[in-house]
């Protein structure tokens, strides 16, 4: 598992923000928020997911992935 941190966004200010260990990125914000995400495509409230979990010896800096909710978990 991995360890990402999760950050709840509105343009660019950041609401809310979750600590979550996942096997991949979409599955982290998934399971910080309960919710179906997809790629951002440009919405304004947005999730931003950072990998915290250093890939050596090439890794200089955090992965960075960009989701939006698409419905709620049932």
């Amino acid at each position: 598992m991995r360890a990402y941190r999760v950050d709840e966004m509105d343009g660019e200010t950041v609401l809310a923000s979750h600590a979550i260990e996942a096997m991949a990125a979409f599955e982290a914000a998934q399971k910080a928020l309960g919710v179906y995400v997809t790629l951002r495509g440009g919405a304004s409230k947005w999730i931003r997911v950072v990998e915290l979990t250093d890939k050596p010896p090439t890794r200089l800096r955090p992965g960075v992935f960009e989701f939006r909710i698409v419905g709620r978990k049932g």
